[in-house]
């Protein structure tokens, strides 16, 4: 028996965001539709080095996913407050914050389409707010 799904998401491991992501999942009709991939730091690890075998291996799940459930849309979910990058305290203010991240999953979506250039790559900012309350949405 086979089964498909649209997409994959890869997301933080950070559990603050499990909520949040579960809520956007489900507004975007991806809930059962989705393979779902956690990974501290998410597009870090593969833009800083995409050759080292822990960026290779994150790559082979988006390889997996499109091979065994035919995904053709990946969401790159990077969040606000990433300890993998240090946190707020490691930017000079939020809009410094968001570049870096979408600058990584520029890097990142050029080396996946280099593999796979099938696959349509779409980017996702979850924004930890100082309340904890979590805003997520395209970039």
């Amino acid at each position: 028996m086979s089964h498909h799904c649209s997409s994959a998401l890869i997301r933080c491991m950070d559990f603050r965001l499990t909520e949040a992501v579960n809520d956007w999942l489900k507004k975007n009709n991806l809930i059962n539709d989705c393979d779902l991939i956690s990974v501290a730091g998410i597009t870090k690890v593969i833009a800083d080095n995409p050759d080292s075998p822990e960026a290779q291996f994150v790559l082979k799940q988006f390889e997996l996913s499109q091979k065994l459930h035919n995904s053709k849309t990946i969401y790159l979910m990077h969040h606000t407050d990433c300890g993998a990058y240090g946190g707020h305290k490691s930017f000079a203010n939020l809009d410094e914050e968001i570049a870096k991240y979408k600058s990584d999953m520029e890097k990142t979506k050029q080396i996946i389409n280099a593999k796979l250039p099938e696959l349509e790559i779409k980017f996702v900012l979850a924004d930890i707010k100082d309340d904890g309350n979590v805003e997520i949405k395209m970039i």
